[in-house]
């Protein structure tokens, strides 16, 4: 019973130390976390407010309920693009099977990618056969670094006029 409670905790802590430290170089996002730390800035700060915004009450409450509250006092606004840092640690975290899926030009990782990216339902066809053709491109060696995918994507997506718009 302690082993199944000790393994579910570093879980847990695994999963939420992610955005935390992300968040301590860049920013605490948003939630009940960036409204107490509101107007305070620094390492320490952002990882307190990150953490709030993961684990006391996730940010994802908030933007499920942006209408009512979310995203006027805590700045969640679930229709905004996920930010770069968020986006490299979802292709790190995904990356061997946006290696097979870009390989196929679908599925359902590569789907995730393109909503993460943010690219629209009419341009997601060619997203997908971007990431087909540029294979070699976005993949030079078996495992890149995620900055690196992502920095590759961006070069390839500048190339094509109607997924430009996507680059940030």
């Amino acid at each position: 019973m302690n082993k199944t409670w000790l393994l579910t905790a570093t879980l847990v802590a695994s999963i939420s130390a992610t955005p935390a430290v992300i968040a301590a170089e860049s920013g605490s996002g948003c939630g009940i976390g960036k409204m107490i730390f509101e107007g305070k800035s620094g390492k320490s700060t952002n990882l307190v407010a990150s953490i709030l915004n993961t684990i006391l009450i996730p940010n994802t409450f908030f933007m499920s309920t942006a209408a009512s509250m979310g995203e006027a006092v805590l700045g969640c606004d679930p229709s905004k693009v996920v930010h770069r840092d968020q986006q490299e640690v979802f292709v790190a975290a995904n990356m061997e099977n946006l290696s097979q899926e870009m390989a196929q030009g679908q599925g359902a990782h590569l789907d995730a990618l393109a909503a993460v990216i943010g690219i629209e339902e009419t341009d997601k066809s060619a997203f997908f056969t971007l990431t087909q053709e540029e294979y070699p491109r976005l993949f030079p060696t078996a495992q890149p670094a995620a900055g690196d995918l992502l920095a590759s994507l961006n070069d390839a997506m500048a190339d094509r006029p109607n997924l430009a718009k996507y680059i940030r």
